[in-house]
């Protein structure tokens, strides 16, 4: 039965009771505490007629409750579904309506989740924030039992659904097993220099995978898991100093406030170790950057279909390969694909990157037909561009979908983009495929110049066919912002849609 996640906190608690396990702004609790914590709001579950393979809905901050709801859900052989609170009204709904949760926990803060709750969407649902008329979370659970519960949770039984960001459409569910999380732990904390009460900062959002996967490796390794809700350039600096941080959850933009907040000011933080990065492609000079500074990043890429990691670069693996996404995780075998004809590629020649091993999800919630689209023969098919070297460094090069085929020829828009990005007065840039009779499909890019900055749509096509063959790009449009979804990323589909309708308007 150790193969849940629910024991792992059980045995952590047996065997370091008094090492601290979660820090909150508000909270500290050690192992013991966060055990009986968490068998308390199991039974509280139990109570409101959660049941095993019941669907229990978070839209929490980076708080105390979030880990114990999760654990304590994953006690009863309940599934968490971890909602992205930067979504809209809609968006919740839509999740909500798909998973259909027996119960909801949600932060006083999220009025968009409130219009929802009239709705009767969810059977019962508890504020956990510490709001004026918010029932502490405390409150809840105060005369439940400190036992465990008695619920037989099996390996193979669902423990998370998360949705991903659908910048394609409508999210979609990605299922990950008991099984599948303790294999994504364990490829963590033995890729990663991680120790016994080390101390790891979350200021990134809980709700991600990487912040699930994290809940759970500390368990593993009997570290400390800090999590706060808001992240500023300067105090973060402070708060890794006060809490003697080892290591943190960052992305690239984070990094880089962070980087020029330690120029300016010169902290010491000799227990940080390192400063792992990603959700997107960390340039090369943060890395080189805050290495200069003594701060180890670590570059990681990965995918919620792969309960997180898939490889880790780390400075170890020689400050020249930065640019790589590093080499697959334990427990992991990854290879290149030449997309059409799913044959393997050689090193050096860029196809479809897959991957397989035990962290690969159960599947798409309800959706037979797309599991099956990225679960073929075994391997997860992550529809990303990339190359392999002869060391098995992985190069990520675009989305699979994004890549352009002009007249026979790849085009791949990140490539473009970067070299776009070159221009000091450009701020972004998204490249897509414009529908074309003769050619198949043509490079278009939509540029946002920074404030102030002039530049012309000729000069940004001649700077890229200086650098690239001319079929790369085909023309340009300035506009003044690319559509983003609720985690951020550019839609790219909705900016082909507008492409075509041009086109043909």
């Amino acid at each position: 039965m150790s193969n849940v996640i629910g024991d792992l906190l059980r045995h952590r608690a047996r065997l370091s009771p008094d090492v601290e396990a979660v820090v909150s702004p508000t909270v500290r609790l050690n192992y013991a505490e966060y055990n009986t914590v968490v068998n308390q709001v199991a039974h509280f579950l139990l109570q409101n007629h959660v049941k095993k393979g019941d669907r229990v809905a978070v839209i929490c901050k980076n708080s105390h409750p979030f880990p114990i709801i999760y654990l304590a859900a994953a006690k009863i052989g309940a599934i968490t579904v971890a909602v992205n609170w930067r979504m809209k009204k809609e968006e919740i709904r839509y999740i909500l309506e798909d998973s259909t949760p027996e119960v909801l926990f949600y932060d006083s803060d999220f009025d968009q989740v409130l219009p929802l709750l009239e709705e009767n969407l969810v059977p019962s649902h508890f504020r956990v924030g510490d709001g004026e008329d918010a029932a502490t979370f405390e409150e809840y659970i105060r005369d439940q039992p400190k036992g465990e519960p008695e619920v037989d949770v099996r390996e193979e039984d669902p423990a998370l659904i998360i949705y991903t960001s659908g910048t394609t459409g409508r999210p979609k569910g990605a299922v990950c097993t008991h099984a599948n999380i303790l294999a994504g732990s364990i490829a963590n904390t033995t890729t990663l220099d991680l120790r016994y009460r080390d101390r790891f900062l979350f200021v990134t959002p809980l709700f991600h995978i990487s912040g699930m996967m994290f809940m759970i490796g500390s368990l593993l390794r009997g570290s400390t898991l800090v999590v706060h809700s808001q992240f500023h350039p300067l105090n973060i600096w402070d708060l890794l100093q006060a809490e003697k941080i080892t290591g943190m959850m960052s992305v690239p933009s984070m990094l880089s406030y962070m980087y020029t907040a330690a120029k300016s000011q010169s902290k010491e933080i000799p227990s940080l170790r390192m400063i792992l990065c990603g959700g997107s492609q960390v340039p090369e000079d943060l890395i080189r950057g805050m290495n200069e500074l003594g701060y180890d990043v670590v570059q990681v890429y990965g995918a919620t279909e792969y309960t997180g990691a898939i490889t880790y670069w780390m400075p170890e693996m020689g400050l020249e390969t930065c640019g790589s996404a590093g080499k697959a995780v334990y427990l992991t075998e990854m290879k290149i694909v030449d997309p059409a004809t799913g044959e393997g590629l050689p090193s050096g020649e860029i196809g479809e990157v897959v991957c397989r091993g035990p962290l690969m999800f159960s599947g798409y919630w309800n959706r037979e037909e797309e599991t099956q689209k990225v679960i073929r023969n075994g391997w997860y098919h992550t529809q990303d561009v990339g190359w392999m070297d002869e060391n098995g460094l992985l190069y990520v090069v675009d989305r699979l979908r994004d890549m352009i085929i002009t007249s026979g020829e790849k085009v791949f828009p990140a490539q473009v983009e970067n070299v776009i990005g070159q221009l000091e007065e450009v701020e972004e840039s998204a490249v897509v495929g414009v529908e074309h009779s003769v050619w198949g499909e043509l490079a278009r890019a939509y540029v946002v110049l920074k404030e102030g900055a002039s530049l012309s749509e000729d000069e940004i096509l001649s700077h890229v066919r200086s650098r690239l063959a001319d079929y790369n790009l085909h023309e340009v449009q300035l506009v003044s912002e690319l559509p983003r979804n609720s985690m951020g990323k550019v839609m790219k589909y909705v900016l082909r849609e507008d492409a075509n309708r041009q086109k043909t308007s």
